[in-house]
Formats: C-alpha cells, structure tokens, sequence
C-alpha cells in the first residue's frame, strides 16, 4: 500500500480512546539494550541505537523515554498496514500523569519483564524545550527533538548497574496502555475512498471522488441570501385620559347635595340639641314654683333670645 494512504494513529490518553476501560498512561519503564515503546502489548521500535548518558561514580542513567516521532507498523496477524504517531503535545500529557501517578511503585523493570524488578527510581523527568540549549544536550550530550522526554534513572545498588552497563541495557522503553486515535484527515479520506464516483456533501466540505479516490476537496459555498424584512406596522395606541372636571354648582346638583348635606345634618343635629336643652329648661323653670312672675318672665325671655339669636347666626352662613 502506498504510505500516503496509511492510515496514522496519534497516540492519546483520553480516556476516551481506552478499549476496554484501562487507565491510559505509562505503567512502567524498562531498561533494555533495544528501546522500543510497548502499548497495549505491541511493541513500536522508537530507534535503532539507545541515546543515553551513565555517570559511574552517582550510578545514574539519563536516556529519552518518549520522542515526538511517527513509526511505521505491519501487524503481522492481519496484514494492516499502519503509522502510530508520538505528538508533543500528548508526550507532555503523558509526562504530567507520570509524574502525578509515580510515587511508591515499581517503576524500572528489565526488558519488559515485570517480574525483573529493577531497584531504582526517577529522579528526575523533563520535557525538551530548545534542542541545543536543553541541558539534555549541554550536559549529557543527547541531542533529540523538541517535546521529548528525558528520564534521569538513580539505580540504587551499586552492582546491579554495573550489570546494566555491561549488557548494554541502558535505553529506555516505556509500556502501558495508550490509547490510538485515527487521525481525522485520514479516517475522513479512507472512508470517502468507499464513495461511488461524483460530487459528495459531508458536513461543510464537497468531496470529488474519481475512480474510488478523492481527487479534490472544498468547502461548500454558502450562498448569501438578503432577506426584506417588512416591518410591521405598529399601532401606537394612546392611552385615553380621562380628566376629572371640577364640580359646577349649578350643573351638578347632585355633587351639591353630596357635599353639603353632611354639614347640613350636622348643624341641623346642633340646633335639636340645643332646642331639646332649652326645652328641658323651660321645662324646669315652669314647674318650679317662683313667687316673682317677672323673674320666670325674665328667664323664658333670656332663653328664648338665646334661641332667636343662634337660629339667626346659623341661617347668615
């Protein structure tokens, strides 16, 4: 098959992209003599030759872990042909859930056999910024690319790393489970290949297939449409106020009587009050026996005049 057609796996630790529920990441590091990177059991051959950096007298071992690269792989069980590709982006992804997830555990084993348990530990892990100025390069002398991870290994018995160096087992091979994803470009162009001659519509793109192979690709003209919006006309209603008009006494009888009978009855219960305290006077004058007829005569005057005068002044308002 011709590599441009290969389809091109990125290697991913969203969960989304775990088979059968794992959690995706590195699970362990071995020391090997041939560095390859094992995922889900598959071993992907990373470099011919091991980089690394010893130090004798501090039993160290610096090597690169991940490289940002692209692997070609034949799966020899079905014939698929395939690339899996180490972004740097996702090496740093895959460095930060490292370095959360590693403490207390095993971590180097020997050629990928778990049951080899290598008695050492990370002591330090980093991702590459500038090739020539990382210090990857200015003190250990390992010139890799940009996004790679770098793993300083402290081994912590004295001949046992002896025994690494010479076997030659100082690279780096991770193995865990990570998750593939089908890089979209090429899972859209091998699914079009599928398409019958003629002019495709997929989401916002045409596909041109001829042949059984898409010869052309562009996106799908939108048509600007200029819509008259008519307005609709808007009824402005006012509100109807209603104004109070003054009362007119001559006009409005009613409104007259409305507010002058109570101070009618008012007055007219005064003056009962006043003609009731009166007669009661009167009343008792009369049936006292007074000797002096001008005296009683003085007195019905006095109360009459009273009478007389208060009728007068509430007439005259």
């Amino acid at each position: 098959m011709a590599k441009d057609k290969i389809p091109t796996y990125t290697i991913t630790i969203d969960p989304a992209y775990a088979e059968n529920g794992e959690d995706l990441g590195i699970e362990q590091i071995a020391f090997t003599s041939n560095p390859a990177i094992k995922v889900k059991g598959m071993a992907f051959n990373s470099q011919a030759k091991p980089l690394f950096f010893s130090d004798e007298l501090k039993y160290r071992i610096t090597a690169p872990a991940l490289i940002p690269m692209e692997i070609y792989r034949l799966d020899e069980d079905t014939d698929e042909e395939y690339n899996v590709k180490f972004t740097k982006e996702e090496i740093e992804l895959i460095h930060g859930k490292f370095m959360k997830q590693m403490v207390n555990r095993d971590l180097f084993n020997l050629e990928h056999d778990t049951t080899m348990i290598v008695p050492a530990y990370v002591l330090e892990a980093w991702i590459v910024d500038n090739p020539k100025q990382d210090k990857a390069y200015s003190t250990f002398g390992i010139e890799v690319p940009e996004g790679t991870l770098m793993v300083t290994a402290q081994v912590t018995d004295k001949e046992y790393y002896a025994e690494l160096v010479a076997q030659d087992q100082i690279g780096f091979s991770i193995e865990g489970y990570l998750g593939m994803k089908l890089k979209e470009q090429t899972k859209t162009k091998t699914n079009m290949n599928k398409l019958p001659d003629g002019e495709h519509t997929i989401m916002d793109k045409i596909y041109v297939v001829k042949n059984g192979e898409v010869i052309e690709i562009r996106d799908v003209e939108i048509e600007e449409t200029s819509e008259e919006v008519a307005l609709d006309e808007t009824v402005i209603e006012e509100d109807t106020v209603e104004e109070t008009m003054a009362v007119d006494p001559v006009v409005d009888a009613e409104a007259i009587i409305a507010i002058v009978r109570p101070l009618l009855d008012e007055h007219m219960n005064a003056v009962a009050a006043m003609i009731a305290e009166m007669r009661n006077q009167l009343d008792e004058i009369l049936s006292t026996e007074v000797e002096d007829e001008e005296i009683v005569e003085d007195v019905a005057l006095s109360a009459h005049q009273r009478l007389s005068n208060f009728v007068k002044f509430n007439t005259t308002k």
